[in-house]
This record gives C-alpha cells, sequence and structure tokens, in this order.
C-alpha cells in the first residue's frame, strides 16, 4: 500500500514549499525499468489509437452521427487522463527520489478525477443516446439533434470540472 509522507522545508532554506515523498514505488523499484519500458511501449500506443479514432471520425462525414462524436469524446477525454498521470509516473519510474509538490499533486488529483467523472458522464449520455435509438427510434433525429449533443458534451465536459473544483 503506498504511502505519503510530507516533506517539510528546513529552517535554512528561504524558499519553502510543500511536497509529498511518494514511497509505494520503493518497493517495486528492482522492477522500474521493466515498468517503465511497458509504459514508454504503450503510451505511445494508446495516445496513437485515440489520435486515430479521433481523426477517423473527423475525416468521414458518414460517422458524424450522435454516437460516434460521444465516441471521439471519450478519446479526447483519455488522452487528457493520460496526459495527467502518465509523464509524472514515467518520470518517478527512473527518478531515485519520488517527490511531488503539493501543487503538482493538486493539478494531477484535479486531472484525474476530472477524467473519471467526464468518463462517467459520457457513458451515461452514450447509454441514454441508445436508448432513444431502440426505445424511441421514429423520434430518435428529433430528441437527438446537432445542438443536443453539443449540449450534452459540454455538460460531460463542465460538471466533471465544477465538480473538481469543489
Amino acid at each position: 500500500m503506498p504511502t505519503v509522507n510530507m516533506v517539510q522545508p528546513s529552517l535554512e532554506n528561504e524558499t519553502s514549499f510543500l511536497a509529498f515523498t511518494l514511497s509505494g514505488l520503493n518497493e517495486t523499484m528492482e522492477n522500474r525499468f521493466v515498468f517503465f519500458s511497458f509504459t514508454v511501449l504503450f503510451y505511445p500506443l494508446m495516445v496513437f489509437c485515440n489520435v486515430t479514432v479521433i481523426f477517423t471520425i473527423i475525416s468521414y462525414k458518414k460517422l458524424h452521427e450522435p454516437m460516434y462524436v460521444f465516441i471521439c469524446n471519450l478519446c479526447i477525454n483519455a488522452l487528457y487522463g493520460t496526459a495527467g498521470f502518465y509523464p509524472k509516473f514515467m518520470y518517478d519510474l527512473l527518478a531515485e527520489d519520488h517527490v511531488i509538490s503539493y501543487s503538482g499533486c493538486m493539478i494531477q488529483i484535479f486531472v484525474i478525477y476530472s477524467f473519471a467523472l467526464c468518463e462517467i458522464s459520457t457513458l451515461t449520455v452514450m447509454a441514454y443516446d441508445r436508448y432513444v435509438a431502440i426505445c424511441r427510434p421514429l423520434e430518435y433525429h428529433s430528441v437527438m439533434t446537432n445542438q443536443k449533443v453539443l449540449e450534452w458534451i459540454l455538460f460531460c465536459w463542465l460538471a466533471p470540472i465544477f465538480s473538481s473544483l469543489f
């Protein structure tokens, strides 16, 4: 179980900042190069796959349906979430000390929470979209208009961001 230790600055130091020492990685340091190689291999693969799906949906006019727009939103959210976690994780795998500043920790917490909440919101909206498509097929195009899809996507991003701020 990872533990977090707070590092207090010494009195001689003029610049004071609050930092956290992440000691959970210390138990896996003998395998850190294996973990780093897997991370270096799979992180660009995740980015490439998500960007490919995004560009495919954007470039083909037939895929400009609500479900594909929501899938595109999931891919953008995945890029956002992985960018908030993996670079610091890869740095910590190679570094001897595992320290994160208080502001860096708060930013990472905000990104991870808003990523997770946006993912849940998007999946909920996708479920509603499928409900309308299956249970009310004749009304589908009048219910899921382009404006409604834009409103749902804005909801999927703004609600988690405001929720994470609190």
